[in-house]
């Protein structure tokens, strides 16, 4: 499945990956490069298939569900331009790091399609395809509803359907909409719950500075700080918890599905004076919530449809 293209080596493949991750780049930007540095997906499994009907059956880790973004979609019909992945190169990449085969096999595929831009579309015709989308975030999203809804929790869910910016933004925004929960009248406002479920991205800190994290445990160290400007009383700590986690139970290049956040976490951090800032700045956020217990530890869950973040507000009488 990750054949490269002709032009390039795997290791170029993968060094392409790592660059744009770690640029910041979302899944759109990445996929669109990497369906045209591959042999197998933008539809080379479709064209290679010889028989009489395809059926793909779907667990989508892109928002929005786009079928050619999914697994760079080997049996579907690309969207996408040798010219468009070049764009999202050049954008990135500019000091020009990234070898230069990679430059010239974008550039050879544009050559390819000025000659023949009917191609795909022919070569398409060879068999019948079907892509049936089985599960994605929205499905993780309502079954947590349920889940909430059967523990007694007033819930609101909320799947993000497009690429939701920055780790750290997404993080500040849930925790105002968490001390806006905790902070609601009491009397029609009472162990609430919000889910919400998205792919935030993290754009790295340098290497020579950078810790350890994925972008789950970047959102609830965001979150943390901005709660902690937000002067809570002892009271409203304990009332509250923020969770984000990643679906497959991985987060980044840890063991770690994502992060907690409740008020044992937070007396933790105080206790041992942890700046949550300094952590942020170099993407240390897992050895933060190491030594605060707030590591969500799941193991792999052998499915993958983006992450799920949990805000539950019991308010204290």
């Amino acid at each position: 499945m990750p054949a490269p293209h002709p032009k390039i080596s795997l290791a170029d493949k993968l060094e392409v990956t790592r660059f744009l991750s770690g640029a910041g780049a979302d899944i759109t930007e990445l996929n669109t490069v990497r369906k045209h540095l591959s042999r197998v997906k933008g539809g080379g499994l479709l064209m290679a298939c010889q028989a009489a009907e395809l059926i793909t059956l779907v667990l989508s880790d892109v928002l929005g569900d786009p079928l050619d973004l999914i697994a760079s979609g080997p049996t579907v019909i690309d969207s996408s331009t040798p010219d468009q992945a070049l764009e999202v190169l050049e954008a990135y990449d500019l000091k020009k790091c990234l070898p230069e085969s990679v430059y010239e096999a974008l550039r050879s595929e544009m050559d390819s399609a000025s000659r023949e831009p009917q191609l795909h579309a022919e070569a398409a015709e060879v068999c019948r395809h079907t892509t049936l989308v089985i599960g994605n975030n929205a499905v993780a999203v309502d079954e947590a509803g349920i889940v909430a809804e059967r523990r007694g929790y007033n819930h609101v869910m909320q799947s993000a359907r497009q690429c939701e910016g920055s780790a750290e933004d997404v993080g500040r925004r849930l925790a105002e909409m968490a001390i806006h929960m905790l902070r609601a009248e009491q009397a029609t406002h009472h162990n609430d719950c919000l889910i919400t479920g998205g792919e935030p991205v993290v754009k790295l800190a340098p290497e020579a500075i950078r810790g350890l994290g994925g972008r789950n445990q970047q959102l609830i160290l965001s979150a943390y700080q901005t709660l902690l400007a937000s002067d809570l009383s002892e009271q409203e700590w304990q009332g509250l918890c923020l969770l984000s986690g990643g679906t497959d139970g991985e987060d980044g290049p840890t063991d770690a599905a994502g992060a907690i956040l409740d008020n044992e976490v937070h007396q933790n951090a105080r206790r041992q004076q942890l700046n949550p800032e300094e952590y942020l700045q170099r993407n240390d956020a897992y050895h933060f919530f190491e030594q605060t217990g707030g590591l969500l530890i799941t193991g792999p869950t052998g499915t993958n449809v983006c992450d799920v973040r949990v805000v539950v507000v019991t308010p204290m009488t």
